[in-house]
């Protein structure tokens, strides 16, 4: 009896043991290793990113990081509370950093990523009183054009928890870079890259050994290079340009494929302050900014389209055949026209007027008559069936959907049924009332107006692929023409919106255009210009909308120029220095639908 309890008692002992040792031992291996060697992440270089001409919109440089990797809470407390001066600290950062050790207590916090040359050697001074401080050589993001291309490219900085939550599948962790806005967002995965890592030994206490020697290093893979379809001199010009007393935005489209060739945005900011430690009261002082820089007000922003909208109702009533283009409407411009009990003004009288007249005078009146014609069911059809409504599909993160009424339901939905009148067409044919998009939804209108109907999504990252469609719009040569011809008017007719405030410089190309001011909330106006050139063949469109920039019509010496600067820079004319358009005299700014 002896002998079988004594033969139990080793069979137990041989089993546990050969659980140990042999169906156990990889699992105890790794966690030895993990008492033993501390794995330190090696951030991937991002791919640089590039305009259409090769020149670099945003790039690395070295810099010096600081880390901390503690065996424990009282650790990290310990090591903040010896070096936490030295970085000049709050409250609010102190607290982050033990909520980052909460969430992934085995990975290195993050805690400075661009330290100059005086703290890094105040940090040396402290690297054998901390363990786990880690000092390490970091690229640094780096945008050389810094506020001219901020909403393009956004910026990066530390992901948050929330970010982690969704991306730590992805092999994310706390600390990492990555990007929050822009084209750094659209296109994490390709610009990221692959994390490298070092692996070192520590003794019991946690005080480095040195270099793991079974594996002391693995490099990380730099991120893929992206080529976009910008005009990197034509972003600069945009930012040299823009009123810098107000906000807007301006975009460029090429009309042949949809490629974004300016995107640019005002008040703006410099990403580049993002990439290194950014206090809690700077991002206050940017996100709370009454004048929103942050705001991509070129995709997130929407505005009434105004007299620019005319276009589109000239093009509607074309498709149905409800107007003739050598006919006059029936009642002339005197300063305005009466509908029922209510005038709707003009910003001038113009008599009688053919629709190529009336786009170019910019006529209000003969676009309240023709919307009348058209009636509200078919430019609500029609506007819905062309896209006039929702995403244009740009490669951004957030763009904001352009809104249009999708029927006459929509205004006994909006308003309830016989809370509206049928005045809201008088508004709408002239780009008024219920409808707002954003800049970029209308340069790719405009776009489709002079490529002869094509509505191309937008595209930022150049590729090799063919432009993709949205849609397109369903008129003949003939009619698309005219719808031309009319934008030249704009600019060189002598009755032309444009015409005077186009010449204050020497024009090199045909240049076409429509201006529309635009009503808001009782305070100043608007101002939209939209450009093309050379009318031609276009290459270019620009939509320059100036927040409470009393006219349309004064925008037009920015989008000209940008048209001309991009036309010179693609034929090889290197112009004379100009300065920016001459500024215009608050007298000849006028308050109108123009």
């Amino acid at each position: 009896m002896a002998r079988v309890g004594l033969l139990a008692v080793f069979g137990i002992l041989l089993a546990t043991f050969f659980r140990l040792q042999v169906v156990e031992h990889a699992s105890h291996v790794e966690r030895a290793t993990n008492n033993q060697v501390r794995t330190i992440p090696l951030p991937a270089p991002r791919g640089f990113v590039y305009d259409r001409d090769g020149e670099v919109i945003a790039e690395n440089v070295p810099a010096y990081s600081v880390s901390l990797l503690p065996a424990s809470s009282e650790e990290l407390s310990s090591s903040i509370e010896k070096i936490g001066s030295i970085l000049e600290f709050d409250e609010n950062e102190i607290e982050a950093l033990t909520r980052q050790y909460q969430v992934a207590p085995g990975q290195p916090i993050l805690l400075d990523d661009d330290l100059d040359y005086r703290t890094l050697s105040k940090l040396e001074e402290k690297r054998s009183d901390v363990p786990g401080l880690l000092l390490q050589p970091k690229p640094r993001r780096v945008y050389p054009y810094g506020r001219a291309t901020a909403h393009l490219t956004g910026y990066v900085a530390q992901i948050t928890e929330a970010e982690l939550s969704n991306l730590k599948e992805q092999g994310y962790a706390p600390g990492d870079i990555v990007g929050k806005s822009g084209i750094e967002r659209m296109y994490e995965t390709e610009l990221q890259g692959l994390k490298g890592a070092e692996y070192r030994e520590v003794d019991v206490r946690g005080r480095w050994i040195g270099p793991w020697v079974e594996k002391p290093f693995d490099p990380p893979k730099r991120g893929e290079d992206l080529t976009l379809t910008v005009d990197l001199d034509l972003q600069r010009r945009a930012a040299q340009l823009f009123p810098k007393d107000k906000r807007g935005s301006v975009v460029a489209l090429d009309p042949n494929n949809g490629e974004v060739l300016l995107l640019y945005s005002h008040p703006t900011f410099d990403p580049n302050v993002f990439s290194g430690r950014l206090t809690t009261e700077a991002w206050n002082r940017l996100a709370n900014a009454e004048s929103r820089p942050l705001l991509n007000r070129a995709v997130q922003a929407r505005y009434a389209p105004g007299s620019v909208f005319k276009l589109a109702t000239a093009a509607m009533a074309m498709s149905l055949g409800v107007v003739r283009v050598d006919e006059y409407e029936d009642v002339p411009c005197r300063g305005g026209y009466q509908f029922g009990r209510r005038w709707f003004g003009c910003h001038a009288v113009h008599g009688w007027a053919t629709l190529q007249d009336a786009i170019i005078t910019s006529c209000d009146t003969y676009f309240y008559q023709l919307g009348l014609a058209l009636g509200l069911e078919e430019i609500t059809r029609i506007g819905s069936g062309w896209g006039f409504s929702g995403l244009t599909g740009v490669d951004l993160p957030s763009e904001a959907e352009s809104l249009y009424p999708t029927s006459a339901d929509w205004y006994d939905e909006q308003y309830g049924s016989g809370g509206w009148g049928s005045g809201v067409i008088l508004n709408l044919s002239i780009g008024q009332g219920e409808i707002a998009w954003t800049p970029l939804k209308q340069a790719q209108f405009v776009s489709a107006i002079v490529n002869g109907g094509h509505l191309w999504t937008p595209r930022i990252r150049d590729t090799n692929r063919a432009p993709r469609s949205a849609g397109t719009l369903p008129l003949s040569s003939d009619q698309f023409d005219i719808l031309r011809a009319s934008l030249t008017g704009v600019v060189n007719d002598w009755r032309g919106t444009a015409f005077h405030r186009a010449h204050t410089v020497p024009l090199r190309y045909t240049i076409g255009g429509k201006s529309g001011t635009v009503e808001h909330n009782g305070g100043t106006d608007h101002g939209w210009f939209v450009a093309a050139g050379p009318m031609e063949r276009p290459q270019i469109v620009v939509a320059v909308i100036v927040e409470e920039g009393r006219s349309g019509s004064a925008q037009s010496p920015i989008a000209i120029d940008l048209v001309q600067t991009y036309l010179d820079g693609r034929n090889g004319l290197v112009p004379d220095d100009a300065g920016p358009p001459p500024p215009i005299a608050l007298s000849e700014s006028v308050s109108s639908s123009e």
